[in-house]
């Protein structure tokens, strides 16, 4: 009879993962990077056909990495076959090797991701192959659901919208620059096991499809495409159950409605002929706009008074006028009644408030991004908590957004009236602040200054310098900061 610490040994040895059926084993494997998940196979025999189960297909180039294969490759190339062998051959290889181990009883392919630092028309009927295998054929009410990424570009939303500047027709699919897009098939149309579709410049060509049946898609991410507003429009109205809405780089877009459906999220970037929004806002929680600044009823919600819980805006391009300034209040108009607001704040001037700035009487967290270059954007920032009455939580994220160009901080700081940051919610409500991206320069001491000085039951203080900062000056931040805090609270240096 074998002992007590035997049968514990023997136990604590057992491979519980070998022991798990092939689903299971395949589940766990997709969490892994695909090629991981295949040299799972030379593990053991057991082993050895669960990439037959994997659920996730997913490969990626590197931003950059096909920028000069024009120069080196294409015009001596003696095989129609791009350089993005990498991308094409571990693709292909993913899939035969999930066809081939899968058996009897396949696993439903779940996710299919793949991005191109830039395709190549040469690579068309590899792509033409993988989503024939991809979208199922049939029974796909009882299909878990699908879920698809294809990029076919990778680059900045922004530099997206650069490659075509003008806007172009709306109603028109045929242009000049989508004879190098690559077109959907026209049976991802009509898979009602899709969930989530995100496409980055390619082409819809719905002009010659009949109906569009997206009866359970739920999420989806339009960019940079070079169809018509109408056939985005009429996408959009298609999936009756969609949520989640983003929309990037659309140079043909110039008005948009979803009125039929109940958004969650909607986010709109770089969509600068973007003239009109209608949207049902009775269950919007999420809202994310950047761009230029937005036009006059850019934005019109119906439906019951929701209140937003976040929204994000932010501006491509810095304001230089006054009825700029004017055109973003009555955009943040339609949403002062958000609880979370993160706001990019660098192009606004004190001159700019007198044309008056909405209130946000439900705002409780707040968070102003953008770099501090002088005085008047202190005072910017001071009229700003004036129209936020009962905020809590305070976040200065002190860095410029990742498509401006750098900015110069002035020298010459003149010290703002104090009265300017004697403001209700300092002295009564704010109990965290958090300052990322600390450098110490002179205008950003002088506005952590100025709140701290002010902010009176303040509780959690959290300050993280920005890199590249020596740990002495680091120190010598940290002790003159501390200096500055009037109230008893937590202090946080990283």
């Amino acid at each position: 009879m074998a002992s007590p610490s035997r049968k514990k040994s023997s136990s604590s040895r057992r491979d519980r993962i070998s022991g798990l059926p092939d689903n299971g084993l395949g589940h766990v494997l997709s969490f892994l990077p695909n090629k991981e998940a295949a040299r799972a196979g030379l593990l053991a025999r057991r082993w050895r056909h669960a990439f037959g189960s994997v659920h996730t297909i997913s490969f990626e180039e590197e931003e950059g990495e096909r920028e000069d294969d024009w120069i080196t490759f294409y015009y001596e190339s003696e095989e129609r076959k791009s350089c993005s062998e990498g991308i094409l051959d571990g693709i292909g290889a993913a899939l035969l090797c999930r066809r081939r181990c899968a058996g009897a009883l396949q696993v439903p392919l779940r996710s299919f991701r793949f991005a191109f630092d830039s395709w190549h028309w040469w690579d068309k009927v590899a792509i033409d192959q993988w989503l024939a295998y991809v979208l199922p054929r049939r029974d796909c009410n009882s299909h878990p659901g699908l879920h698809l990424d294809l990029r076919f570009h990778i680059s900045s939303v922004c530099a997206l919208n650069e490659r075509k500047r003008d806007a172009g027709s709306d109603s028109d699919d045929d242009g000049d620059d989508n004879r190098w897009r690559y077109p959907l098939p026209q049976r991802l149309f009509s898979c009602t096991a899709l969930r989530t579709l995100c496409i980055t410049y390619c082409r819809l060509k719905l002009s010659k499809i009949n109906a569009i049946d997206l009866p359970f898609l739920e999420t989806m991410r339009l960019t940079a495409l070079g169809d018509s507003g109408r056939s985005i429009q009429r996408l959009i109205s298609s999936c009756p159950r969609l949520v989640d809405l983003t929309l990037e780089a659309l140079w043909n877009l110039k008005r948009v409605s979803v009125l039929d459906k109940w958004l969650l999220r909607l986010a709109i970037r770089c969509c600068h002929n973007l003239k009109s929004v209608d949207i049902d806002a009775s269950e919007l929680r999420l809202l994310d706009y950047s761009g230029r600044e937005p036009a006059e009823s850019f934005l019109t919600m119906h439906g019951l008074p929701a209140t937003t819980t976040s929204c994000t805006i932010s501006l491509c391009k810095a304001l230089s006028k006054e009825a700029e300034f004017a055109k973003l209040t009555s955009f943040l108009d339609e949403i002062s009644n958000a609880k979370n607001l993160h706001l990019h704040h660098e192009s606004f001037e004190n001159k700019f408030f007198d044309v008056g700035f909405p209130l946000f009487p439900s705002l409780t967290r707040l968070t102003l991004q953008g770099c501090i270059q002088s005085s008047g954007t202190i005072v910017a920032v001071g009229r700003i908590l004036e129209q936020t009455p009962n905020l809590e939580v305070l976040s200065l994220l002190m860095r410029e957004s990742e498509d401006r160009e750098a900015v110069r901080v002035s020298d010459n700081i003149r010290t703002p009236d104090k009265p300017i940051f004697s403001i209700p919610c300092l002295r009564l409500r704010v109990r965290e602040i958090i300052v990322d991206d600390y450098k110490g320069s002179k205008p950003e001491k002088m506005l952590v200054k100025l709140l701290l000085r002010n902010a009176l039951v303040l509780e959690r203080l959290e300050v993280v310098f920005t890199q590249g900062v020596s740990s002495t000056r680091k120190n010598r931040l940290a002790v003159q900061i501390g200096r500055w805090v009037v109230a008893n609270s937590e202090k946080f240096f990283i």
